[in-house]
């Protein structure tokens, strides 16, 4: 995802860790000049569901389409 929300560009970029046995997409927002880590949504291989971490507001638009992103392109098995 790379997309103008309000006054705020949202970014997501894949994560992985092999050794913890995840893989996930990372949302960071720029805004202001500034860049946080709003969100992360992965997939537990050990448990085998998506969990969704949320570090601060977002709009649900942005996080939905951030769990379609993950539904989409990570592979459950």
């Amino acid at each position: 995802m790379n997309r103008l929300f309000g006054d705020a560009r949202y970014v997501s970029c894949f994560v992985e860790d092999v050794e913890q046995g995840f893989g996930g997409y990372e949302l960071t927002r720029h805004r202001a000049g500034k860049q946080e880590s709003v969100a992360r949504i992965v997939f537990w291989d050990a448990v085998g569901q998506f969990l969704v971490q949320t570090f601060d507001e977002l709009p649900l638009e942005v996080l939905e389409e951030l769990i379609q992103e993950a539904r989409t392109n990570i592979r459950t098995r």
